[in-house]
């Protein structure tokens, strides 16, 4: 987290924050892993897991938002998904304005980095449960 800010009161200030959005990140997390597998089971938590990946060491939402259209276009994942996914991400970007407070144009990078990321996380969990977990439950009678 000390990626974010190095000002102790501030970056309580924005965890806090974050905190409180956790719950709706982690719901826009599933509305884009669901959107991965609609159509049929595909698993692709490789991919998903090379963009967090990427997301987790970058400094650059650029760098993110353009491995996402390299991949599509490797045909890793689908173009309309990683359409709609960098839509949804940088949508965040307004977030992490209101979480700032200031206009901090640094600060907002940061933090919209951090939304990003975050929701690339949920997106891999929620994946791996969508394409793998929910057949264990259906094949295994719920355990």
């Amino acid at each position: 987290m000390n990626r974010i800010i190095n000002d102790p009161k501030r970056n309580a200030k924005i965890l806090r924050a974050l905190r409180e959005k956790e719950e709706n990140l982690v719901h826009e997390g599933e509305k884009l892993a669901q959107s991965l597998v609609k159509g049929g089971k595909l698993d692709k938590e490789r991919q998903l897991r090379n963009i967090q990946e990427i997301a987790e060491q970058s400094t650059s939402w650029a760098e993110v938002e353009l491995f996402i259209r390299y991949q599509a276009a490797r045909r890793e994942i689908p173009v309309d998904w990683a359409k709609e996914t960098i839509t949804k991400l940088e949508e965040l970007r307004g977030m992490a304005r209101s979480i700032v407070g200031v206009e901090d144009n640094s600060l907002i990078r940061k933090v919209h980095l951090e939304l990003v990321r975050r929701i690339l996380g949920y997106t891999v969990r929620w994946h791996v449960w969508h394409t793998k977990g929910e057949t264990q439950v259906v094949k295994g009678g719920g355990r």
